[in-house]
């Protein structure tokens, strides 16, 4: 068997809900309930169940194709099959760009909570937090630490990643039934409207306010599918699981923390709302309430649990380069595996980038917009790539079969497009520019890969531009942020859904011919341990 072929399958059925649910519950239960109230006010438990009903819809649409095809790296790998070379190139960036700045967004989130109890770790300008140079030591130690972990195999970062999800779930719980009951006020949730800034609020939220960041966790079980000992059951499972319990999970965290604010937190309005800085939201609480046992929890926690989501997304990030560089988007060596079952190369890659963007960047809710953006965009595009393998591939076995699957992947591609158009513009901006960067890279390198160009189909990736281009227009002119406001709501989402409408079957009809994918599916049989063509038992 060749270096390419060596990912272990060592992963249980447990193990993959428990990386599923660990990399869902990090930074995004310390911060989102903060910043979801800021935009929606009490509204934002609605942004929760409309987020947990997009993600639900996603989830499915992956969990078809992730029982169907269980590699590494399936965000990258079904565009791959469905298109071929181009659009997989693009869609792989996109989704590279979503998942490589969560490991240091997360490390950055424990330093940025622990800040006011460890203040040598920042430096503090006006309302800005930055790493300290002692805060960025401790910061590419962790970085290091993280991906050492992932280096020794999948089977230590299951079970270290075990122990840490059982604290994750128990901390977030307890803390909202505490809080619930000892110092909860609902006139919060009436004293400056339900939902004081509309619509726009509750989508905004949703999308920039760490709501679907702190939901789209559950793609760590479709990029590390490929080390599952039983995929075709435990990947749905995992899926699927993994949302609803981390949905319960953080509605009653965001139900708890509109009802424990004090009211002199809010006196000029859930925008203002500010407690005790941006970090240590629960932590401040908890003191003010007389549990300052629980503050100290919290603290603890404050680093077990976004070191426990930048655990499982070091590794998601190295399976996701792994399967560029099958699809040949990538320098091979990128992908190599050692004889451990570990993708070297591609660990110390990512440890290298996350270590540049250490240097200052933007807040925590402005760089988990761009992760929700870039993230869904690329989903949006594999739930299309479902609809093409279900009309060139019908014989293929799936044992999860959705029914009106077709309608769910539109349906998905839709919601993906609508979260983009909710980040703003200026996420919409940060996006042109990777994809910008992306297809110079691509021309730069382009001799490189005649060899592979029966596999690029360019043909086949025309209507990614139009699409794109569509819909950051359709950004420019929404009222979001950044946006110039000429489309008010809901007119301008209205008009996403009909883009979306109008594109989803256009790009289905764009997929790869059905011997030319017949070709690429090929590639991915041995990978996964099934003949070259397998009857349906649907």
């Amino acid at each position: 068997m060749s270096e390419e072929h060596l990912l272990k399958r060592n992963m249980g059925g447990f193990g993959l809900l428990f990386i599923s649910i660990g990399a869902m519950i990090g930074s995004g239960w310390l911060f989102s309930a903060l910043y979801a109230a800021q935009l929606a006010g009490p509204a934002a438990i609605i942004s929760w169940i409309i987020a947990a009903c997009i993600g639900g819809v996603i989830a499915l649409v992956f969990a078809e194709l992730g029982a169907m095809l269980p590699v590494a790296g399936g965000l990258a790998r079904y565009p791959h099959l469905a298109f071929g070379g181009v659009t997989s190139y693009l869609t792989g960036w996109l989704c590279w760009l979503g998942y490589v700045v969560v490991a240091p967004v997360e490390t950055m989130a424990i330093l940025e909570y622990l800040g006011n109890l460890l203040p040598w770790l920042t430096v503090v300008n006006g309302d800005d937090r930055t790493l300290s140079p002692a805060g960025t030591g401790v910061a590419v130690f962790i970085l290091a630490a993280l991906t050492i972990i992932n280096m020794v195999g999948v089977r230590m970062l299951s079970e270290s990643n075990n122990w840490l999800t059982i604290w994750k779930i128990i901390v977030p719980t307890g803390t909202a039934i505490l809080f619930l009951c000892m110092g909860f006020n609902s006139e919060n949730f009436t004293v400056h409207g339900f939902a004081p800034n509309g619509i726009n609020g509750i989508f905004s939220a949703v999308a920039a306010g760490g709501v679907m960041f702190s939901l789209i966790g559950f793609r760590a079980a479709i990029e590390l599918s490929g080390e599952a000992k039983n995929p075709q059951k435990d990947v749905p499972r995992a899926i699927i699981g993994s949302l609803l319990i981390c949905t319960v999970i953080y509605i009653m965290l965001q139900v708890a923390f509109i009802g424990v604010v004090p009211e002199s937190s809010i006196e000029d309005g859930w925008g203002g709302l500010v407690s005790n800085g941006a970090s240590g939201p629960f932590a401040a609480f908890a003191v003010m309430l007389g549990m300052s046992w629980l503050a100290t929890v919290l603290y603890v926690d404050a680093t077990l649990s976004p070191f426990g989501t930048s655990l499982v997304f070091t590794a998601a990030t190295s399976r996701l380069t792994v399967a560029m560089s099958r699809n040949k988007n990538v320098p091979k060596i990128v992908g190599r595996i050692n004889k451990r079952g570990v993708p070297f190369w591609s660990l110390l890659i990512n440890f290298l980038v996350g270590l540049i963007l250490l240097a200052p960047l933007p807040g925590w809710n402005q760089l988990v917009a761009i992760i929700s953006a870039s993230t869904v965009l690329a989903g949006g595009i594999g739930a299309i790539s479902m609809m093409v393998l279900r009309r060139n591939h019908p014989e293929m076995h799936r044992p999860l079969k959705l029914p009106f699957g077709n309608a769910f992947a539109l349906m998905a591609f839709t919601f993906g497009n609508l979260i983009a158009y909710w980040c703003g513009w200026d996420v919409s901006k940060v996006i042109i520019i990777v994809i910008l960067v992306s297809l110079i890279l691509l021309l730069v390198f382009s001799r490189g890969l005649r060899p592979h160009y029966h596999e690029m189909h360019p043909t086949r990736s025309i209507w990614i531009f139009p699409y794109l281009a569509g819909l950051f227009i359709l950004s420019w002119l929404g009222p979001y942020k950044g946006g110039i406001g000429i489309l008010a709501s809901p007119w301008g989402d209205l008009a996403v859904v009909a883009w979306s409408l109008i594109m989803g079957p256009i790009g289905c009809r764009c997929g790869v011919a059905l011997h030319h994918g017949q070709k690429l599916m090929e590639s991915v049989h041995e990978e996964i341990g099934l003949p070259p063509t397998q009857a349906s038992s649907d």
